[in-house]
């Protein structure tokens, strides 16, 4: 007799907590299960009393030194990630310091973790054996359960029998009579689809006349429209029949291809053909076309100013790409924001666009999800999430506003969509695009090093007008001009409004003229600080120790770190005086002055207040496109991307609010807000303007955004970070630990801190200073105090990945705020 096979075993990376990232946990492959599992597969595992999900590491038969237990389950319906995939979350892990399985879960089917349902069924040949024969009266109901109803769930199994089933799955499972798998439970109700149809090479030998007109009719749709999939619906009104379609399918003639249908916010719009491009427009795009057409990996840095045609070049870059069969992911930085661009997309390529983020439905999620997974939809668009979209064949990335700190992602893993877009790129031969009118300054150095291509369009697309010679040319169109307002001079002549004398003289203007105005101030709420004047008691959040903000739409002081609340005071809770008095100003101050001395203007307000409220953005765009409002007065949500035709006059009350903040990057943050809002005016015509307030008017921020000077501003901010020692000239990593007792945090602060110099001193790592630790920006947040230590230098990240950081520690490679 021949000795039977040595056991199964696999090394798996769990998602359980642990200071070892690379940490790996061993378990035995059932017998029943062997020739089921691979490497790089998802699977559960059991962790104490839990099962939880895991990605198995390393197939073997190496005995372990301790007794190890059973693996439970592979993940149905099967997930395994393909060799790129698990390249990159390799590379994420060692790159980011998270641990392996918070690596791979960007690349997880949604759902997956969430929405799970634990299966019973019988092994096949089960009724055969003879452990049966021996069953106890529970084990027996249980295996004739499954034998009259098949597979089931073990929720469902229990109600039936009324008995929780624990110790009796267990032995028939060891008994081999019954295989248990934890599976994806499927999403009700469907997800609303649509259908498209796409003809097929060959296969037209033999058709029916009501078969060969259908595919006529296709050939003709084509004709007009490209090779985009032909909406069923638009066959359907030609008296097309779905029997007709199906049958002709069936033969090979077409394909039907069902893809999730866009949110109804994504509202097809623009023109369904290329555009004519202006010169320079023409020069970048040769670029882009020729890295498409070689298939290399090439970055390219596409800098324009706002209005300069940079989404052309996106769509003509994409249609390059599905012209090669290649795939395309499009990034934008907010979800609103991703509606426009994506019905930008959904309208040169219908049929071939999903829409995926975050806050679709679940079943609406998984149905784009699966849609590029099959390679049904070529195009994703979406925000930073969409960069882990299950492609195989991708041939270009777009990052739009690539600038924006939207694309750093806040919790584990902790990378920046610019960064692993390149990697993307790299291992698929792929052509990285990324467009701002003003480039992060990391970007910008990188063109001077040489890593990336820098294409620029310095003038707006203007509109068509007909040259001398009768040729047909567009106009360059100016940028708007820049006023800056220096509110110190407005005080001393008495005027202590929000508002300057220049700023409400181009509301009136802008009114008057039928136009649109858009007023900027990075801050919500009324007042910002609420004050004694008898004691100089601030109102603050006893959990974050930050000022509490008065919102006067409901009657409360707002914390804006963890959303403490409390009526306003009548009197001084200090002192019991009556002088409490609001000072500063937020959006609702603005509102409030601008509908007083505009009583006829439509005004609204976007911030974070009213998206949180359950207003749609989307839907506020498609209100100021209409010409529903007159006056739109916001946060930074106003200063994106947004193409608005008729606003001509933009207001930025304070530019300030962000200059002084204990932050390197406050002065980029500064310029690219004020630019960027700046570039929402005169868009389609000229004669927009933009009022700038500031009490600072000669810092070089302010000064570089009026001129629209990137490069002006560009030499001073990166002379600024070289004599301080800031990326991109030496890199952060940033360590935030937290705790209820400041005492406490301080001391375990300082440990580490010790800990990781003694750590950098036996590695041989001499390129990192440790700073610090000191109290982070907000104290205290949530009602637990915070402490961070700062790691600075070439080893910085070398330091955190070699080294085990504790538990409950923040670890931030390459941070974009010390905030």
């Amino acid at each position: 007799m021949s000795d039977p096979p040595p056991a199964l075993f696999v090394d798996v990376a769990a998602d359980v907590p642990s200071a070892e990232r690379r940490r790996l946990l061993t378990y035995a492959v059932p017998e029943h299960l062997i020739g089921q599992i691979e490497e790089r597969q998802l699977v559960w595992v059991p962790v104490r009393d839990e099962l939880k999900l895991a990605v198995v590491v390393r197939c073997h038969r190496e005995l372990a030194p301790f007794p190890v237990r059973p693996l439970y389950a592979p993940v149905e319906p099967s997930f395994r990630l393909q060799p790129w995939q698990w390249e990159i979350a390799e590379w994420l892990s060692e790159e980011t310091a998270c641990s392996l399985f918070e690596a791979v879960s960007p690349f997880l089917p949604p759902g997956v973790s969430s929405h799970t349902v634990e299966v019973l069924r019988l092994r096949p040949g089960a009724l055969d054996s003879a452990p049966v024969l021996t069953l106890t009266p529970v084990q027996r109901a249980l295996v004739d359960l499954l034998a009259a109803r098949g597979e089931m769930t073990l929720e469902a199994a229990r109600r039936v029998l009324g008995r929780r089933l624990t110790t009796v799955v267990e032995r028939l499972v060891t008994a081999g009579v019954v295989e248990r798998t934890a599976r994806v439970r499927p999403w009700t109700p469907r997800a609303a689809m649509e259908r498209f149809v796409r003809l097929r090479l060959g296969g037209e030998d033999g058709l029916t006349p009501e078969q060969r007109q259908v595919v006529e009719r296709i050939q003709r749709w084509l004709a007009r429209h490209g090779e985009a999939p032909v909406p069923w619906e638009a066959l359907r009104r030609e008296g097309v029949s779905l029997a007709t379609l199906r049958r002709l399918a069936e033969r090979g003639t077409v394909e039907i291809l069902e893809l999730p249908r866009l949110p109804a916010t994504v509202v097809p719009e623009g023109p369904a053909s290329d555009l004519d491009l202006t010169p320079e427009q023409v020069r970048a795009w040769s670029h882009i076309r020729d890295a498409l057409r070689a298939r290399r990996a090439q970055m390219f840095l596409l800098h324009g100013v706002t209005g300069s045609g940079k989404t052309e070049l996106y769509l003509r870059a994409t249609a390059e790409c599905l012209r090669q069969g290649r795939q395309v992911i499009v990034l934008v930085p907010e979800i609103a924001l991703a509606s426009q661009v994506a019905g930008r997309f959904a309208a040169r390529f219908p049929g071939q666009v999903v829409f995926l983020h975050s806050a679709l439905s679940g079943a609406e999620r998984i149905a784009a999800w699966q849609a590029v997974a099959q390679g049904q939809a070529p195009v994703v668009v979406g925000p930073r999430s969409a960069l882990f979209a299950p492609v195989s064949r991708l041939g270009l990335v777009v990052i739009d506003e690539e600038h924006e700190a939207a694309y750093k992602q806040d919790s584990p893993p902790r990378y920046h969509a610019r960064v692993v877009a390149r990697q993307l790129a790299s291992r698929h031969e792929a052509v990285l695009v990324l467009g701002s009118a003003t480039p992060d300054v990391s970007t910008s150095y990188a063109c001077d090093q040489g890593e990336v291509i820098r294409l620029e369009l310095r003038e707006r697309v203007g509109p068509r007008v007909v040259c001398a010679d009768g040729l047909v040319s567009r106009a360059p169109l100016r940028l708007p001009p820049v006023e800056i307002v220096d509110m110190r001079l407005e005080l001393q002549r008495g005027n202590l409004g929000l508002f300057s004398e220049a700023l409400l003289r181009a509301l009136s203007e802008a009114l008057a003229a039928g136009e649109q105005a858009i007023l900027l101030l990075n801050r919500r709420g009324l007042a910002t600080v609420v004050q004694c004047r008898a004691c100089g008691h601030v109102e603050a959040c006893p959990f974050c120790d930050v000022p509490l903000a008065y919102h006067a739409d409901r009657s409360l002081l707002l914390c804006h770190r963890c959303n403490f609340r409390r009526p306003p005071p009548s009197t001084c809770p200090a002192c019991h005086s009556r002088a409490v008095s609001y000072y500063g100003a937020g959006t609702q101050r603005v509102e409030r002055d601008v509908r007083r001395i505009f009583p006829e203007a439509r005004v609204a307000r976007w911030d974070h207040d009213v998206a949180r409220s359950g207003v749609d953005p989307a839907e506020l765009v498609r209100q100021a496109r209409r010409h529903e409002v007159d006056i739109i007065i916001g946060t930074q949500m106003v200063a994106k991307g947004f193409d608005f035709p008729l606003v001509s006059t933009i207001g930025v009350i304070n530019a300030d609010t962000q200059l002084y903040l204990p932050d390197y990057r406050a002065g980029e943050r500064t310029f690219q807000l004020l630019t960027q809002v700046a570039g929402r005016a005169g868009r389609k015509s000229p004669g927009g303007r933009v009022i700038v307030q500031t009490y600072t008017p000669d810092h070089y921020a302010i000064q570089a955004a009026s001129r629209h000077d990137y490069h002006a501003f560009y030499r001073e901010e990166l002379a600024f970070r070289r004599r301080h020692g800031y990326p991109p000239f030496r890199r952060l990593v940033r360590l935030l630990y937290r705790h209820s007792d400041d005492l406490a945090c301080q001391i375990a602060a300082e440990s580490m801190a010790e800990r990781l110099r003694a750590a950098a001193s036996r590695l041989g790592l001499s390129d990192v200073d440790v700073l610090g630790p000191t109290p982070a920006f907000i104290t205290r947040l949530r009602g637990r105090y915070q402490w961070q230590i700062l790691l600075r230098g070439a080893d910085a990240q070398r330091l955190v990945a070699a080294y085990p950081i504790d538990p409950g520690w923040v670890v931030d490679v390459d941070p974009i705020s010390l905030l």
